[in-house]
C-alpha cells in the first residue's frame, strides 16, 4: 500500500533544528562575550594599559583584576606617590581596555544570537509545515483504508 507520506524532508528539518539548538545551548552556557564559535582566547579577554608615559604597564583579566604590573626601574627615584599615580593610571587604562574588548565581543555574540534565532524560527516553520503535510497524508491514508 503506497502512501503520500515522505518523512525525509521532515527529518532534515528536525536535524537542522537539533544542530541549531545545540549551537544555541552552547551560546547560552557560554561565558558573557563568547560567540557561538570557539571561546575567546586569553588575548581577547585581557585588558592592557600604561601610565606615566609608558613607564608603568598593567594587565587585567576579564574581571578587571590585576594580572601583571611592570614598573620601569628608572621610576625608583620618582618617589612612591608618583609611582602610585602611574600605577593607578595604568590599571585604570587596562580596565577600560578590558571593558572595551568585552563590549566588542558581546556585540559580536549578540549579532550571532540574533541570526541563530532567525534560523531557528525558519526551521521551526519548516518543521511545522512538514508536520501539517504528514498529518494530512496520514488522514488521507486513513480515509482510503476505511473505504476498503
Amino acid at each position: 500500500m503506497a502512501s503520500g507520506i515522505d518523512p525525509s524532508g521532515l527529518s532534515g528539518s528536525l536535524e537542522e533544528a537539533m544542530r541549531l539548538l545545540s549551537q544555541a545551548s552552547g551560546a547560552v552556557t557560554a561565558q558573557p562575550g563568547e560567540s557561538d564559535g570557539p571561546a575567546p582566547d586569553a588575548e581577547q579577554t585581557v585588558g592592557r594599559g600604561t601610565g606615566g608615559a609608558g613607564l608603568v604597564e598593567a594587565e587585567v583579566d576579564a574581571f578587571g583584576a590585576l594580572r601583571t604590573l611592570v614598573i620601569d626601574p628608572s621610576l625608583s627615584r620618582a618617589g612612591t606617590s608618583m609611582i602610585a599615580e602611574y600605577v593607578l593610571e595604568a590599571v585604570q587604562a587596562a580596565q577600560a581596555d578590558e571593558r572595551a574588548r568585552r563590549a566588542d565581543l558581546t556585540a559580536a555574540a549578540q549579532v550571532d544570537s540574533t541570526a541563530l534565532t532567525q534560523q531557528l524560527e525558519r526551521v521551526s516553520e519548516e518543521a511545522f509545515r512538514g508536520f501539517q503535510q504528514m498529518i494530512g497524508d496520514l488522514d488521507a491514508a486513513t480515509r482510503r483504508m476505511n473505504r476498503r
